[in-house]
């Protein structure tokens, strides 16, 4: 579609800076070519030890880190780790889509727990608690969240460790936008107490580097788990592509400026989209904490998402993805991804301005 302006895939418009790309082929021209250990980079381990120890205030040895496909590498060898068939593994509302087809895949059985819009889709502990059955396994918690940009507070966190604890669940944080973060500092329950030993946190280069396309994840988890995910991994993919793992090393040595330039730039964005959105008639919208995402209630307009999806894309050439994908507390919201300049989001606003005008007057 000619003129589109596509607001839909969560991929940084970004490219790998030059820096990493000219250390990553300069590791391959002296025989980074072959196959690397099931675990990781010995080099990659050692520096992400260091730096995940330092960042968490926790001792992560490097015994206790794998690399993998991405962070969907990651989360898929965890459930296949941990899932006996028909182990139930909560999820949150609205969720990534492919959380999902990985808990089914590993055997298990998805457990949505609704949130709102009302709330700021945040998880409350007291509806955790009130799912959880005998045959409950995992938590997935994902903050900043993908596809409403919350970040789990401090409070929450406190007291959704106490209910995993309690219950002995096995929780799988997935902080792929933990860099992008705009109020406050990013929070994780593995600093919980007691939760070193009942969480696996899933962590990417993917956003956090515009390393997309390289598929490089990590993962770091309890003594008692960490060899059965590497075992996972050696069967399922052998091992990350060695190039893609040197380009990780080289971006996480270097200078980090131009990644927090980066996150500063989505954080303008998301600043401009939200506020484009308030003065939309009909159109509600949280102020994203984290992530470059903002989860719009349009259900004023049309309470029929991909309804409204389509309209837009064939009316006024704006891609925005449905909130009925994310499970059914996505209903009646669609996701904005601000992954395209400044001036594409000012045009792309113009039109859904428009759009939702047009289409009011009609109701």
């Amino acid at each position: 579609m000619e003129n589109c302006i596509s607001l839909g895939i969560g991929e940084p418009d970004f490219d790998t800076p030059a820096e990493v790309i000219t250390q990553a082929m300069d590791d391959v021209h002296k025989g980074y070519t072959h196959y690397a250990p099931a675990q990781g980079d010995p080099e990659l381990l050692q520096l992400l030890s260091g730096q995940l120890s330092q960042e968490t205030g926790l001792e992560i040895p490097k015994s206790n880190i794998v690399v993998t496909p991405g962070g969907m590498g990651a989360l898929s060898a965890a459930l296949q780790a941990v899932l006996e068939p028909g182990d139930e593994v909560i999820i949150p509302e609205p969720y990534f889509p492919a959380y999902n087809a990985h808990v089914i895949m590993a055997g298990g059985s998805v457990v949505p727990v609704p949130t709102s819009f009302g709330n700021g889709f945040t998880l409350r502990p007291d509806d955790l608690e009130r799912v959880v059955t005998s045959r409950t396994k995992a938590l997935i918690l994902n903050s900043p969240n993908n596809p409403t940009g919350n970040v789990l507070d401090n409070k929450t966190l406190d007291e959704l460790a106490e209910i995993v604890r309690e219950k002995d669940l096995i929780v799988l944080s997935d902080e792929v936008y933990d860099r992008m973060v705009f109020e406050g500092r990013f929070e994780s329950i593995v600093t919980r107490p007691g939760m070193i030993e009942q969480t696996v946190v899933i962590k990417s280069c993917s956003k956090t580097f515009a390393m997309t396309g390289w598929r490089v994840g990590y993962a770091f988890g309890p003594t008692w788990l960490m060899p059965q995910m590497i075992k996972v991994v050696n069967y399922a993919t052998t091992c990350v592509n060695s190039p893609g793992q040197r380009a990780a090393l080289a971006a996480l040595r270097m200078d980090q400026s131009p990644f927090i330039a980066m996150s500063e730039s989505f954080q303008r964005r998301v600043g401009l989209l939200w506020k484009r959105l308030q003065e939309i008639p009909g159109i509600q919208c949280h102020r994203p904490a984290g992530s470059f995402y903002l989860f719009p209630d349009i259900s004023t307009v049309n309470p029929d998402s991909k309804d409204f999806a389509l309209s837009l894309l064939e009316e006024e050439k704006v891609l925005v993805i449905p909130g009925a994908a994310f499970g059914q507390s996505g209903e009646g919201c669609v996701r904005i991804a601000g992954t395209v300049g400044e001036e594409k989001l000012e045009k792309a606003m113009d039109r859904l301005q428009r759009f939702v005008h047009k289409n009011q007057s009609h109701l």
